[in-house]
């Protein structure tokens, strides 16, 4: 396992930041366990200006030798049950040539300090039920399912462009 990856926040002020944001998101959708399309140009357009805007986002990136590895896309919400914040990760990505070299398990380390930092009660993550690599990984890193397991549920809706 290599651990020389720096986790940096990103900034969207950078134009390589906001390129390699963009990169690994299409990267992800790209792939089996995405949509197997790339994002249309319009939703590339969006993207940054959307995540950069949204006051609850962070967006982290695990860097190597100067090239991005890495990202997660977290959001602070709050518990009701545990009156405190929480931590969702959102999308935590590795790029395809980085895999099975720690970077996610960094990742998840840096959002843990952070957790911890704010005083939040838990961090959150969904899953696709057939992504066995993330499921063993999030395993090791301490993630299960809770004391009653729950659904992700989703509906879409038909508006074209969101507001962020």
């Amino acid at each position: 396992m290599n651990n020389t990856f720096k986790i940096v926040t990103a900034d969207f002020n950078n134009r390589e930041h906001c390129g390699a944001f963009v990169r690994l998101i299409d990267e992800y959708v790209r792939g089996d366990m995405g949509e197997g399309r790339p994002l249309s140009s319009e939703i590339k357009k969006r993207l940054v200006a959307g995540i950069s805007r949204h006051k609850y986002a962070c967006v982290y990136f695990a860097v190597e030798d100067s090239k991005v590895a890495g990202l997660a896309v977290c959001f602070t919400g709050y518990s009701t049950f545990a009156a405190a914040r929480l931590i969702n990760i959102h999308d935590l990505i590795v790029a395809k040539k980085y895999r099975r070299k720690g970077v996610a398990a960094a990742l998840i380390k840096h959002i843990e300090g952070k957790a911890a930092e704010a005083g939040c009660c838990k961090i959150t993550l969904e899953v696709r039920a057939d992504n066995a690599a993330a499921l063993a990984l999030y395993k090791r890193e301490g993630f299960g399912l809770g004391a009653h397991p729950m659904f992700f549920m989703t509906k879409e809706t038909n508006v074209t462009q969101a507001v962020v």
